[in-house]
């Protein structure tokens, strides 16, 4: 018995011994903080003046403000595919939009991922926040074909199956249940009062695709797990502090997919009626005030210049999703600007704030013009990790590493970018010029609305000239038109653009 202690011990001491060899030194924790339809214009450091963000334009001040960052997608869903996988969303079954309560997971198990790919190196990884990837699979215990997972039981394949070690979080935000979930199970849950879905009968199930407009099911039951609106941000932020107080050994992935400012703007009471224009602002200012609480936290454990912490939004801001315009709310645009809102190809769904702080190694107070995508963050951490990502992997993602150490890169940076909207229109960025294949900017309205014959098919605007996306250049440029249109084929059709 003696002897087999001492070979199981010694096995562990090896074990341990070879995780930590191959985790230089030098490799930072990272903290990605992603905010929920927060503008390109709604930070001060990005030029808001009736919003004040002192937390968040630290980043800025102590690190680098991108000014051409992209979601790339305009709607949640795709955006957290997109960041997790390095691919474009539109690729999958989902298409481009949400999915539901629901759905299954939209992630394959078998793909590798942003927390895989720390795993590999030995890192502890988390995810604090907004899921809002589906539960669950065809085939697998607790799902039902008609009804899709049971929330009554364990929830997977989920977070967990596709790299994290911890989840506490949400579905989604706005959708029923409004429960919190830790790691498999929902929290304070009674069995006596089990969670049923209630489904439309004339929706196909099959599919696993997501109705437009009105979710198909309703949630009964699970009263006492209930979360509060009120009180979502403040326990998400509570509790991604409380991981950080844990960590006994580093290095660590903190993912922190937070709320704000999604509505329903219900911000908890400390932070009502603090904002000038009301309560979207109020939003803005919990959300400052949980990035200040994430950043002391990483500083009490002597953890802030050993900690790479990048701030973006999934997509633009949104004030109603009735047709194509400047979101504002009382004098105060959202998306800065730039035209069009969430759920839209215009650049105002898609074009996004993108903060990054790394002491040391990203100058303080810098900028960068690099065209960069959420997608990127996988080949960017890959390059960062000294490891290549397989071909199977990241199919559209890019490193921005030289961006942020301001060196010569030594791996294809990206040229061009692929944005959607929810309703499936696709646009192409290439350099200043863009092509939106269709009328309009593509959102939620625009699905039941017919093309108007009167009007050009598409769109073609140089964002050097035109930034507003306000002078249609269609018909006037037939070989810029000709190669977008012959690229953006290309990149569909290959299955990747890296």
């Amino acid at each position: 018995m003696i002897f087999a202690r001492t070979i199981l011990t010694a096995l562990i001491i090896c074990f341990l011994e070879t995780v930590c060899a191959q985790i230089p030194a030098s490799l930072p924790n990272i903290v990605i903080i992603l905010a929920d339809d927060l503008g390109y214009g709604d930070l001060s450091a990005y030029g808001a003046t009736r919003i004040k963000t002192p937390n968040i334009d630290r980043l800025a001040a102590e690190g680098m403000r991108f000014t051409d960052a992209h979601s790339p997608h305009s709607v949640c869903t795709p955006s957290r595919y997109g960041l997790l996988t390095g691919r474009y969303a539109w690729r999958t079954w989902n298409g481009s939009g949400t999915v539901w309560s629901d759905d299954p997971l939209l992630i394959e198990t078998s793909r590798l991922t942003l927390p895989k790919l720390f795993h590999s190196v030995g890192y502890h990884t988390a995810i604090i926040g907004k899921w809002h990837l589906g539960f669950g699979a065809p085939g697998a215990p607790g799902w039902d074909d008609k009804n899709g997972p049971d929330y009554n039981l364990d929830l997977k394949p989920g977070p967990l199956e596709v790299g994290f070690d911890y989840f506490f979080g949400v579905p989604h935000v706005g959708q029923f249940p409004h429960v919190y979930i830790e790691n498999h199970r929902i929290v304070g849950l009674d069995p006596s009062d089990p969670i049923r879905i209630v489904l439309d009968p004339k929706w196909n199930r099959t599919s696993y695709r997501q109705r437009l407009g009105t979710p198909a099911h309703t949630f009964t039951g699970g009263t006492a797990a209930k979360y509060q609106h009120e009180d979502l941000g403040v326990k998400l932020t509570e509790k991604a502090v409380e991981w950080i107080d844990q960590q006994s050994r580093e290095p660590f992935l903190l993912y922190v997919a937070h709320r704000n400012p999604h509505g329903p703007y219900r911000p908890n009471g400390r932070f009502k009626g603090t904002s000038e224009i009301g309560a979207y602002g109020d939003m803005i200012n919990e959300l400052d005030w949980s990035v200040g609480e994430i950043l002391k936290a990483l500083k009490g454990h002597g953890l802030t210049e050993n900690t790479l912490v990048l701030f973006a939004s999934d997509n633009g801001g949104v004030t109603d999703y009735k047709d194509s315009k400047i979101a504002e709310i009382a004098g105060h645009r959202l998306n800065g600007p730039w035209f069009g809102q969430k759920t839209e190809a215009y650049e105002g769904g898609c074009r996004v704030p993108l903060l990054v702080r790394w002491p040391g190694k990203v100058r303080p107070g810098s900028t960068s013009n690099a065209l960069v995508a959420l997608t990127d963050v996988i080949a960017t951490c890959a390059e960062l990790l000294g490891k290549r990502l397989p071909v199977d992997a990241g199919e559209d993602s890019f490193s921005f590493l030289s961006a942020l150490l301001g060196s010569q890169s030594v791996q294809p940076t990206r040229q061009s970018i692929v944005q959607d909207s929810s309703g499936g229109m696709f646009a192409i960025r290439e350099g200043a010029w863009k092509l939106i294949l269709g009328q309009g900017g593509g959102g939620f309205r625009w699905i039941s609305k017919p093309p108007d014959p009167t009007k050009p098919s598409a769109q073609l605007y140089n964002l050097a000239d035109d930034p507003g996306e306000r002078k249609n250049l269609l018909g006037s440029q037939p070989l810029i038109e000709a190669r977008l249109r012959s690229l953006l084929r290309e990149i569909q059709s290959n299955g990747r653009s890296r």
